[in-house]
């Protein structure tokens, strides 16, 4: 490996960490007007971040144990069982707390949080999301993220919000059947 490829990889790696410090440090009302993807991303940096803490976490755990409680020293810790241990964990944390956070979330979430703004022609509508850098998904009805293809969404150009005034507002979230809660 050359100078020029150590560099090049160098700087693709903090690249990658300034767009993840971005998006991380992104406000509420910014994080609205994120595209799917950028949501996709923020989601999988998120459970990467938790699962890799976790992850330390454990191993750290195992070598206190093994330090405190087995009498060993740190030069015959056994390290290698350590660090397997922190990925088996990372591995089934990758897999299992989405799932986990998911279902949480359903049954726990009491209210949520939407942007409203009036509109001339419309009145007053909600922003659900962007569907591109342009266009954002509104509806007249706050809870039609809990609903499937049965509320009417509107289309609205990004530039005719910017003028407008977003006014932040907690709803309810509707009543359920458990069980569409935990598959949801």
């Amino acid at each position: 490996m050359g100078v020029f490829e150590f560099f090049t990889g160098a700087a693709g790696i903090v690249t990658a960490i300034i767009s993840w410090k971005a998006l991380l440090s992104k406000s509420d009302l910014e994080q609205v007007f994120l595209t799917h993807e950028q949501k996709i991303k923020l989601y999988y940096l998120k459970l990467i971040s938790l699962s890799g803490l976790i992850a330390f976490l454990f191993g750290d755990l195992y070598i206190l144990w093994s330090l405190t409680f087995k009498g060993k020293t740190a030069a015959t810790a056994d390290w290698n069982f350590a660090i397997a241990l922190g990925f088996v964990v990372f591995i089934c944390c990758l897999i299992t707390l989405g799932a986990i956070e998911k279902v949480i979330q359903n049954l726990v979430l009491k209210s949520h949080t939407k942007y409203k703004v009036t509109l001339e022609n419309i009145g007053e509508v909600y922003i659900l999301k962007m569907m591109n850098e342009q266009l954002c998904i509104c509806s007249k009805n706050p809870n039609a993220d809990f609903y499937r293809n049965d509320i009417e969404s509107i289309l609205v150009r990004l530039e005719d919000l910017i003028q407008k005034p977003l006014i932040r507002v907690e709803i309810e979230v509707p009543k359920r059947p458990v069980l569409k809660k935990l598959f949801d």
